[in-house]
């Protein structure tokens, strides 16, 4: 299975989302974020593309990623009906991948699609409509309302 998919990273590690679940990818030194009252730890605030109002998600945070570094762009994902952003350290590339392999039976996690083993990395593969989950998006739409 062929896959075509934005990489990128946090921290030491990388990751891949389908390109046609991609709707922009923007750079948050030119981006200002907004804070949320009362929102979840892992929602940094709300950024502002093109007149439109998008939460921001710490992808550090939700994963539970230490770093020092600050993410340096946010790719924005729709998901359910909703455009959301997910702050990132750095946009990799954007490339083919093969042979993506199920997850290992050990990992239970719904958002990870697949393993691409590369010779000099591994990538795992983002689902990214199972990154949140109903009550989450649930509740970000009562926050945003």
């Amino acid at each position: 299975m062929s896959l075509q998919a934005v990489i990128f990273s946090l921290g030491n590690e990388e990751y891949g989302i389908p390109i046609e679940d991609v709707q922009e990818i923007t750079s948050m030194s030119t981006t200002e974020i907004h804070p949320i009252p009362k929102a979840p730890e892992y929602i940094k605030g709300l950024i502002t593309i093109r007149g439109e109002a998008i939460p921001l998600i710490d992808m550090h945070w939700r994963f539970g990623i230490k770093s020092e570094v600050t993410s340096n762009y946010a790719v924005i994902v729709e998901i359910g009906d909703n455009l959301v952003g997910l702050a990132v350290d750095e946009v990799k590339e954007v490339r083919f991948l093969d042979d993506v392999s199920p997850p290992p039976p050990l990992i239970a996690t719904p958002f990870i699609g697949g393993i691409v083993n590369l010779p000099d990395r591994i990538i795992i593969q983002l689902i990214p409509e199972k990154l949140m989950e109903e009550k989450e998006l649930s509740n970000l739409n009562l926050l945003l309302d």
